[in-house]
């Protein structure tokens, strides 16, 4: 690994609080002692959440034109071993060099990350070359990751702090003091290590204030819980304070940008939950982990005060009486017909499943989407499809609701899903006939998890088309002996819909090359069947 700066000096033991000084960025970082280092690397996830689909290379970028935080060499440490451990990227770079921002240089990155920055000099009228190679950077695609004073950046340089987010402002809570979190988004993918709890954390907390933070532009995924006394409390309190981010997402052209608050203090990065959510977020940015990032505004996890849908929800629960919320269901029966009616019934079902109902409530409000959803609802049940609590019940919705929305959900969650949230994804891509989804199902064809292979196999059986037969001849010379009858199945199953649909020809192809020696009678049957009912060529 290449860096600017030979990390030396020593740093004072354990989780003690990082200090800060005003001095610019040193000539050397300290270099860690081996104790933090173990403390680290026992903290850091073991694995990716995503299998990256090319090496990833990140270019660290550390300096301080104003604060300096003696955090930096913990976390540029922690970045490296995170890298390392788990395969998703390599830390190639760490500099404070301004030069390496040029298009050359990086175009053999996949992120840059801003960590603990301060004060960068960089502006489009003294330095335009580097101010655009660097948004080029993102709007081509590629990822930004900001840790914590990276928000304190480009004060003449408006669209990057557009880009950001945010500016520095203040930070009403010290690094010294316990301040309350709350997940605004339970269910989203860069938020499952949290499991849906908010908790409380020693760290200084920037400040977020309009026009550049908003809900309208950013998906907001944790923030502040100012119902909390002693967060709230706080000299220098404003009432915008009520809504302070922590982390968010967004899209900036076709790249990527996740920023997180958490990274003052040295004990963040010895934190595996933390740290988890880091890795989410930095394989988000990275282009491997795709989530949902469609702001929801500023009513984003709060549902409306005293709405009875949502209050006779969150009251419900398995064995109570039902009667509340089958006179529910039946006031949006009635509604049919009359768009207007529907959509509000349809947003205080989102705000079910956005709030604390209990599972029984949230199952009752998917099977509702199920019925009445369209594209509204698919942001908020796409942001469960990852939990293997929600996931099963997301899916019964997302399989009933018609139009590509739905489809790109389900889809984009596939890659960094594992176990059984993965087989029931691909269960649903199947039951869509999602031909969109044929080449990312046909991965799983051979899987060593033999349930997940035959559910891969299953659902290009039921989606049907050349690309789903291209799939399954490609995986069949591999397959398993317990998997071919599966295959067959879902030779099967195409031919039948292929001629169902007019293309004998098609289909009575795939009939004969089933009726041949070595394959089980009963298929060979079945195909005798098909040629038998193919004949006459296309209509």
């Amino acid at each position: 690994m290449v860096r600017s700066r030979v990390m030396a000096a020593v740093l004072l033991g354990g989780f003690c609080l990082s200090a800060a000084s005003w001095a610019q960025s040193p000539k050397e970082l300290r270099q860690l002692k081996d104790e933090e280092i173990a403390k680290i690397t026992e903290a850091m996830p073991a694995k990716a959440v995503a299998e990256p689909k090319q090496p990833r290379k990140m270019l660290v970028f550390w300096k301080c034109e104003g604060f300096f935080h003696t955090v930096i060499p913990v976390a540029n440490k922690a970045l490296e071993i995170m890298g390392e451990k788990t395969g998703a990227f390599q830390v190639t770079v760490v500099t404070d060099d301004y030069s390496v921002f040029n298009a050359e240089t990086l175009k053999q990155f996949d992120a840059i990350c801003l960590n603990n920055t301060t004060g960068l000099k960089l502006n489009p009228e003294k330095t335009p070359d580097q101010c655009k190679a660097i948004m080029d950077f993102i709007k081509g695609g590629k990822g930004i990751i900001g840790i914590h004073a990276a928000a304190d950046n480009f004060g003449q340089w408006p669209e990057a702090q557009q880009m950001m987010g945010n500016k520095f402002t203040g930070h009403p809570w010290g690094a010294g003091g316990t301040w309350a979190f709350k997940i605004d988004v339970p269910d989203h993918p860069l938020m499952v290590p949290f499991k849906g709890q908010g908790f409380k954390l020693s760290d200084e907390i920037y400040r977020t204030e309009a026009p550049l933070y908003s809900r309208d532009k950013m998906l907001v995924l944790m923030s502040l819980d100012t119902s909390d006394p002693t967060t709230r409390n706080v000299r220098e309190w404003k009432a915008s304070d009520a809504d302070t981010g922590i982390t968010w997402v967004k899209e900036v052209g076709q790249g990527r940008l996740f920023y997180c608050s958490f990274g003052h203090n040295d004990a963040i990065f010895m934190n595996p939950v933390i740290l988890e959510h880091y890795l989410r977020g930095i394989q988000f940015a990275m282009g491997d982990f795709p989530v949902p990032t469609k702001p929801l505004g500023a009513t984003q996890t709060q549902a409306p005060a005293g709405d009875p849908i949502v209050e006779k929800a969150k009251a419900y629960d398995f064995g109570q009486s039902r009667a509340a919320l089958t006179e529910i269901s039946d006031q949006i029966r009635a509604a049919y017909g009359k768009p207007e009616e529907m959509k509000k019934f349809e947003a205080s079902l989102n705000d079910v499943l956005k709030s604390d109902a209990k599972y029984a409530g949230k199952q009752w409000a998917c099977r509702e989407l199920s019925i009445i959803g369209t594209d509204q609802s698919v942001p908020v049940l796409a942001g469960m499809l990852p939990s293997e609590e929600y996931s099963d019940m997301a899916r019964y919705a997302l399989e009933r609701i018609p139009g590509e929305a739905a489809d790109k959900a389900l889809l984009g969650a596939l890659p960094a899903a594992q176990g059984k949230v993965k087989i029931g994804i691909i269960n649903s891509l199947g039951e869509r006939s999602c031909g969109a989804a044929v080449a990312e199902i046909a991965k799983s064809v051979g899987n060593s998890d033999q349930q997940l292979s035959i559910a891969a196999i299953g659902a290009l059986g039921k989606i049907g088309g050349p690309d789903a037969v291209k799939a399954l001849d490609a995986a069949m010379p591999s397959v398993p002996e317990a998997q071919k009858m599966p295959v067959y199945d879902a030779y099967l199953k195409i031919a039948d819909k292929m001629a169902a649909e007019g293309n004998k020809l098609g289909a009575n192809k795939i009939y004969i090359a089933l009726n041949k020696e070595g394959v089980p009678s009963l298929v060979r049957t079945a195909a005798l069947k098909g040629i038998a009912g193919s004949r006459g060529g296309n209509r």
